[in-house]
């Protein structure tokens, strides 16, 4: 474990060295101060809609006037999951942010986002975690990508937050279609049975974060949900990036 540490810190300083961290924002560009939060100028703060009002089971952002506490989509559906938070809400800008940290070879932006969501954490005060667990990718994706961005995101979150992170226990068996151009019900049958618990006893009676990047229909956040209650969570809360609007 030591020696995991070690090396993580040394891939995470020579990222630093080759991306540095808070001299641009990494939505326009603009040179920020390195104090600036989330290396975010004023203007593209001001332009990001933060999530404030949200859906109290799934964290999705709610409309100001929008009177229900919970969001259409959780009205319909039992979600597996105990809670969700997400940071901000997804629109373009926040589409092209994410393209460059999973296509782009920006990982770098994993830290500002990990940044943004442990704060959210924070916010919402929740206790001791047991496990930190990112959503993962199937081997052949991985490959493909050569990283899983809930990974690394994850990995810059449990160092904030004191909580370990567990990568291996929870994996992808199934190698889904790629989801953006399904519907919900086509998502919800291509997540079916993707993943596997290897070790149940880890998990058992365990409070677990799961950690993606985008929030949508919930459906794959749900399909490892399910995977984590019956090897016998106590608590499964969720926490991405971003989040679609409620509709």
């Amino acid at each position: 474990m030591k020696s995991y540490k070690v090396l993580w810190e040394l891939i995470d300083g020579l990222l630093d060295f080759i991306y540095p961290r808070n001299i641009e924002c990494i939505l326009c560009g603009t040179a920020v101060e390195k104090t600036e939060k989330y290396s975010l100028c004023t203007a593209c703060k001001c332009q990001i809609h933060f999530v404030n009002k949200e859906c109290k089971k799934c964290g999705k952002p709610l409309e100001e006037m929008y009177l229900p506490d919970t969001c259409h989509d959780c009205m319909l559906t039992n979600h597996f999951f105990t809670a969700g938070y997400a940071c901000v809400a997804y629109d373009e800008e926040i589409k092209k942010l994410i393209y460059r940290l999973k296509y782009g070879g920006q990982r770098y932006l994993a830290y500002h986002m990990a940044e943004m969501m442990a704060a959210k954490i924070r916010q919402k005060k929740l206790e001791q975690i047991d496990w930190i667990i990112p959503v993962p990718l199937h081997i052949n994706k991985k490959r493909q990508r050569g990283f899983n961005q809930s990974e690394i995101i994850g990995q810059y979150i449990s160092r904030q937050m004191g909580w370990p992170l567990d990568r291996e226990n929870l994996i992808r068996i199934k190698d889904t279609a790629t989801q953006n151009k399904l519907s919900k019900e086509e998502r919800k049958i291509n997540m079916k049975n993707a993943f596997q618990i290897l070790d149940p006893s880890k998990i058992k009676a365990k409070k677990i974060l799961l950690i993606d990047d985008i929030y949508t229909t919930g459906s794959t956040l749900d399909s490892c949900s399910k995977e984590l209650l019956r090897a016998g969570a106590k608590d499964i809360y969720v926490i991405t990036f971003a989040a679609g609007k409620n509709l």
